[in-house]
This record gives structure tokens, C-alpha cells and sequence, in this order.
């Protein structure tokens, strides 16, 4: 095992597992508000995939992503900096053996553009970037860089609150050198609150990829979740099942996870 993958490994499970209020979790798509300044908001959690589909190797079968894990800091009015990844990664192909492999890490900045306000709604924008630590080699991971950049609105409808993103996605090509993917990316959320410490949550997310024939990695993906947030003990404990809504999605699975928010300052 690289040691310095070790390290950083140890590290993200002794901060995750001691630490752990965001509106993200289970969803997708990004809410445009912020979370407040000086804010730590963490994340963890895990999520099983039935009959995942990995077009570049040709795979399929049982899909775990453990220890999902995000850090969310209020970096004032304005901004937010996000650090999102996945620890662990295993397959179970179908047919027998398995894979495992690390998780990419992404690194996003969420900007307020404008405040709701009347009829007009929430606007932000949010430039990611997924530096790659998977390997190809291992039969699941695209071993590439990639890049987004998507705004997000949000309207308050009485009790609920309705978001969703539009955005550019521009992907490496896992066969080609010098050759990359390019995607209209779209979610479109809801979050509905049941009671004043449980919320019910759904969601369309996905990729459309214009071309015709694309290679392998680069098709049309999407899947859609239907989810509950439940505030308690001072945490926000989540969970979502999901279901694949193309070809190449898996056909069901779950999410859950729970999130917790500190103060670095006031």
C-alpha cells in the first residue's frame, strides 16, 4: 500500500469519525445558500450501488463507496470552500472476484451571486475540480481530471424550498490522450420539512452528453433520490434510496450519513 495514501487515509478517518450541519447530504445537487461565516460543517457517510455499470472496464455487480466524507467552510458572506471525496471504494463483480480502490478527491468554491429576495431567487455559482486518485488500472476509477462549473438557484415555495443546477462538466477521456468529454449537467431538488427536526427530500441529477456515439466513459448518466434528513443528538443523520434513471446507472441502492457543523469563529 502507498504510504502516502496511508497517511492521508488515517487522517480523514481520525478527523471524520470524531467530527461529522449541512443541507447537503443525501442530495446531489448543491443548494445555492451558504453555510454561515466561520462554519465547519463535516460529512460522513456510505452508499451501496445494485448492479453498478463501469463502461471503460466492462464491469458490473455490487458497489460500495465507504466512508463518503466532506469538510464545508464559511468563508464569509460570499464564499464557501468545499473538500469532498470518497475514502474507499469496492466491487463485487458480478460473475465473482471483486475491485477496491481510493476515492478522487474534488475541491469546490461556492460563490453567492444574489440573495432570494421577492420573486427572484437564490443564485450562486460553483466551480469544481476532481483531482484524480483512483487508478484505471483497477477497472473502476476514470484516473482523470475533471472540471465543473454550474449555477445554482433555489426559491423558498411555501414551506418548501426548491433547487437546482445547470452547468458545464468537462471530463478527461480514460482511452484517448489529449481527448476529453463534454457534458450539460443538470439537478433539480426539494426539501420539504415534515416536522421541525425531520425533512423529506427528493431529486433528479445527472449528465448529458450531446454526441451521438460517445466512447466508453463518456455517456449520458442520471440517477434520482428519495431522502430524509433527521436533526438529533446534535448532529443531522441522513438517508436516501436511489435509483438509476439510464442505461449505464445502477438499478437501485441507498445512502446514509450523518453531518455535524462546528465554529471556527464568530
Amino acid at each position: 500500500m502507498n504510504f502516502d495514501r496511508l497517511c492521508r487515509a488515517t487522517v480523514f478517518v481520525l478527523c471524520f469519525t470524531t467530527l461529522a450541519l449541512s443541507q447537503q447530504r443525501p442530495l446531489l445537487t448543491e443548494d445555492p445558500r451558504l453555510i454561515a461565516d466561520g462554519a465547519l460543517v463535516t460529512e460522513l457517510g456510505l452508499g451501496y450501488q445494485h448492479e453498478a455499470r463501469f463502461p471503460v472496464s466492462g464491469l458490473t455487480g455490487d458497489f460500495y463507496s465507504i466512508l463518503e466524507n466532506g469538510l464545508h467552510f464559511g468563508l464569509g458572506k460570499r464564499a464557501e470552500f468545499q473538500i469532498t471525496g470518497v475514502i474507499h471504494y469496492y466491487l463485487s463483480v458480478d460473475g465473482g472476484g471483486s475491485r477496491n480502490d481510493w476515492g478522487d478527491l474534488a475541491m469546490s468554491t461556492k460563490i453567492r451571486l444574489v440573495d432570494e429576495r421577492g420573486p427572484r431567487p437564490a443564485v450562486s455559482f460553483r466551480p469544481t475540480v476532481i483531482l484524480p486518485n483512483s487508478s484505471r488500472t483497477k477497472d473502476i476509477g476514470y484516473d482523470g481530471t475533471h472540471f465543473f462549473a454550474n449555477l445554482l438557484f433555489g426559491k423558498t415555495a411555501g414551506p418548501a424550498y426548491i433547487f437546482g443546477s445547470v452547468g458545464l462538466g468537462v471530463l478527461d477521456d480514460p482511452l484517448r490522450a489529449a481527448t476529453q468529454y463534454d457534458f450539460l449537467t443538470y439537478g433539480i431538488a426539494a426539501s420539504i420539512p415534515a416536522s421541525s427536526r425531520v425533512s423529506l427530500l427528493t431529486e433528479l441529477n445527472g449528465r448529458h452528453n450531446f454526441a451521438e456515439f460517445p466512447s466508453a466513459g463518456g455517456e449520458s448518466r442520471g440517477q434520482a433520490r428519495l431522502g430524509v434528513q433527521i436533526k438529533a443528538g446534535g448532529m443531522r443523520w441522513d438517508a436516501a434510496v436511489t435509483a438509476g434513471i439510464t442505461h449505464w446507472e445502477h438499478k437501485v441502492g441507498y445512502v446514509v450519513g450523518m453531518s455535524k457543523e462546528f465554529r471556527l469563529w464568530q
